[in-house]
């Protein structure tokens, strides 16, 4: 079944606001127990809650699952700008 998987496909499921399983997922750039923020191809990820842990992150597939308390999920579009060493050096 794994070869059927297309990791640029986006999925969210939430289970009771315990258990979320994401798929798309190409990088988890911060993680700690109040948010993770991931990015798929669509833009950037962020879960919000409390005593989150990432449970699963296989970036080759695509799959992350993040236990604990989920109260948001955030979407926003990919940022073009550089950070602060990329201007400084560009």
């Amino acid at each position: 079944m794994a070869e059927l998987f297309d990791s640029r496909n986006h999925s969210v499921y939430i289970s009771n606001r315990e258990v979320v399983e994401l798929t798309g997922i190409s990088d988890v750039s911060s993680f700690n127990e109040e948010e993770v923020n991931a990015s798929c191809e669509s833009g950037n990820v962020l879960i919000k809650g409390s005593h989150l842990l990432v449970e699963t992150l296989d970036l080759e597939n695509g799959i992350l699952k993040v236990n604990g308390r989920v109260t948001a999920i955030v979407y926003s579009e990919k940022s073009n700008a550089k950070n602060f060493f990329g201007r400084i050096f560009s």
